[in-house]
């Protein structure tokens, strides 16, 4: 969720700055309202969305099974997850408490707009040119919702002034300006905690109201009618007040023709969509740890590893064939250091305070069984695992950078469902991306960098059926204790 967030931040924010910078004061406005919808829905969906350059490989699970089977066995334990010592505060639950409450708040703040709306409709009706006007008794700047129109009285303006509000009003509704601000109110309740999505709601209000100015023909005297009614109380959010702010802004664009030099201002929008889908989405330049000798840089972390040891070898026997052949392995090294500080091993540093997990979920591997179980329903049936090792939480309690192996499959080659795997392993990736916060591990009471050798959803031994299984699409497992329990 933290990466998401940046992600829609960074498009929502390059997208405004360039929107004042170069279109703003631009008399393209419908044009405007397309790029600043675009770019909103851009930052919001975006982030979502999953692409790769290229399928990078594909694992066979019989070629890989000894191997297999031969690095659990050296490693003696596999970690499944840091076992906490004592009880952590949970954040994420804090944090959840804080947005379901500004959720409620925002969605309170516009029913209550919506009761002052209604209220609105208890006055004198009359129709005009299929349009509902009110006459509220209210003293208040004519404002539209859809096809009704709400006036204090109609006495109080000339057939002038009157033909300049229904014509502006008519514009509004036109244009399906109902639609956006729909869009928008929904967007203030789901991020209600984000400033940029109030800047993007008045941004895209003002250019409303500039489409629907651009209908008149006499400009100084609808620019002076402007300014008589700037003084009236502002509509309910839902609506399109007629006194939309701000004014001086409004009366200067009455006149304003943008330049045919100012039309290559459009084409900043072929460069940001290109820097967004390249940048801000999840793809696999930016969503992947790419480790280069024995050092890798991810995500702004430096991470150092021990140097390559001698290739070993292990027995392999031929299953169809019955003979038997050495083949060579190269052992991975683990990291060592992360921005030059020690990472602290738990096989070989004994007096260290292990990271606690600030989570609901028991451990990293309850937590991806959680939120891939949608992904992991979509294989055939059979048992399953899925490896990520080399997992390192820094000193701030961050995972920074891990190895993700993939997902297999037990006695069969999952490539046989390469849609599935890459959906899942892509999908594990992005969790351990977005990983929860840990309470961070402790040397002499300082923070200190930890590994966590691996992460698995099975326990001691490849042969011990700690795997969890899919059957008919469901996955078969015990979430309460983070443990699996084949039932077949």
């Amino acid at each position: 969720m933290l990466q998401y967030l940046l992600n829609t931040t960074a498009i929502w924010l390059l997208s405004l700055v360039l929107f004042d910078l170069f279109l703003r004061k631009e008399s393209y406005h419908n044009y405007n309202r397309f790029y600043l919808l675009f770019t909103f829905l851009l930052g919001a969906l975006l982030p979502l969305f999953h692409w790769q350059y290229q399928y990078v490989t594909t694992i066979t699970q019989s070629a890989l099974q000894h191997p297999v089977q031969q690095v659990i066995t050296a490693k003696e334990n596999i970690i499944t997850a840091t076992i906490p010592l004592s009880p952590a505060f949970n954040w994420a639950q804090l944090f959840m408490v804080v947005y379901v409450t500004g959720f409620i708040v925002t969605l309170c703040i516009l029913l209550l707009d919506l009761v002052k709306l209604v209220k609105y409709y208890h006055g004198h009706k009359s129709k005009e040119d299929n349009w509902l006007v009110i006459e509220t008794g209210r003293e208040h700047a004519p404002f539209s919702f859809l096809n009704a129109l709400f006036v204090h009285s109609k006495l109080q303006y000339d057939t002038n002034e009157w033909n300049m509000i229904i014509i502006h009003e008519k514009r509004h509704y036109k244009l399906l300006h109902a639609a956006d601000l729909l869009l928008m109110q929904l967007s203030r309740i789901i991020f209600w905690f984000h400033p940029l999505v109030y800047v993007y709601n008045a941004r895209l209000l003002l250019v409303h109201e500039y489409q629907a100015d651009k209908t008149t023909a006499q400009p100084q005297v609808y620019g002076k009618f402007l300014v008589e009614q700037a003084i009236l109380q502002s509509a309910p959010a839902l609506s399109h007040s007629f006194n939309r702010a701000p004014i001086k802004n409004r009366i200067v664009m009455l006149t304003h023709r943008s330049s045919e030099i100012a039309k290559s201002k459009l084409l900043v929008f072929i460069p940001l969509v290109v820097v967004c889908i390249l940048c801000f989405s999840q793809n696999s330049f930016s969503n992947k740890p790419k480790k280069e000798g024995n050092k890798c840089t991810y995500r702004g972390n430096t991470i150092e590893f021990l140097a390559p040891q001698k290739p070993d070898s292990y027995l392999y026997t031929d299953e169809k064939t019955g003979e038997t052949s050495r083949k060579p392995i190269s052992w991975p090294t683990p990291p060592i250091k992360v921005n030059g500080d020690k990472i602290y091993d738990p096989y070989n540093d004994k007096n260290i305070q292990p990271p606690v997990l600030r989570s609901s979920c028991k451990n990293l591997a309850v937590y991806i069984m959680q939120n891939a179980k949608k992904e992991m329903e979509t294989l055939n049936d059979g048992k399953y695992f899925f490896i990520i090792s080399d997992v390192v939480i820094n000193a701030k309690g961050m995972v920074v950078y891990f190895d993700d192996q993939g997902i297999f499959q037990v006695g069969v080659e999952i490539d046989k469902q390469p849609k599935s795997k890459q959906i899942i392993d892509n999908k594990i990736n992005d969790l351990m991306n977005d990983a929860p916060l840990f309470e961070p591990a402790k040397v002499n009471n300082a923070p200190a960098s930890f590994l966590i050798n691996s992460v698995t959803c099975f326990s001691y031994g490849y042969d011990n059926g700690w795997d969890f299984t899919v059957k008919d699409h469901k996955i078969i497992w015990d979430v309460t204790s983070g443990t699996i329990h084949p039932k077949d």
